[in-house]
C-alpha cells in the first residue's frame, strides 16, 4: 500500500525545508502528529523519532534516509509490518516548490492492514498535506 500527495507551493524550496526539516514543530503545525520526540532537533540520518498520532500509540520510528534540503524519511518495522513516510522538497524556480508526502506499508501483514486502513492513510497525508500549505503559505492581511 502506498499513498502519494504532490503539493505545488509558492514559497521557495528552502521555506517548506525548513518547516518539515524542524521536527520539535510538527505538533504545532500538523493534527496528524500530538507529539514527536527525537533524538536530533533537525533529520539525522540514523535519529529515533517516536510519533503519537490522534487515535494510535506512540510509534518509534527511525530516520534512514536524509538529502539535506531535499528529503527525509522515516521509517518502522514492527510485526512484519514495514511503515514509511517520506518527505521530498523540489525547487522548481527560486519562489515556487513542490513537496512530494508519500506513506507506505509493506510486509507480510503491511499489505494486508495498508489496504484495511487505507482510507483513514489516505485522510491523515492528506491532512498533513493541507497543514504543510498552511503553514508555508503566507497569510493576506487586510489593510
Amino acid at each position: 500500500m502506498e499513498y502519494r500527495v504532490r503539493l505545488a507551493l509558492d514559497v521557495p524550496a528552502e521555506r517548506a525545508w525548513e518547516q518539515l526539516a524542524d521536527l520539535p514543530s510538527w505538533p504545532q503545525w500538523t493534527p496528524t502528529v500530538e507529539s514527536l520526540a527525537s533524538e536530533s532537533e533537525r533529520p539525522q540520518l540514523g535519529a529515533a523519532v517516536t510519533i503519537k498520532q490522534p487515535g494510535r500509540s506512540p510509534a518509534r520510528y527511525v530516520i534512514d534516509v536524509v538529502d539535506e534540503g531535499r528529503r527525509f524519511r522515516w521509517g518502522s518495522n514492527r510485526g512484519g509490518v514495514r511503515q514509511a513516510a517520506d518527505h521530498l522538497v523540489q525547487p522548481v524556480t527560486d519562489t515556487t516548490c513542490t513537496v512530494t508526502l508519500t506513506f507506505a506499508m509493506s510486509g507480510a501483514l503491511g499489505r494486508v492492514l495498508g489496504a484495511l486502513g487505507a482510507s483513514k492513510i489516505r485522510g491523515m497525508v492528506d491532512a498533513e498535506a493541507d497543514a504543510l500549505t498552511a503553514a508555508v503559505t503566507p497569510r493576506s492581511t487586510a489593510d
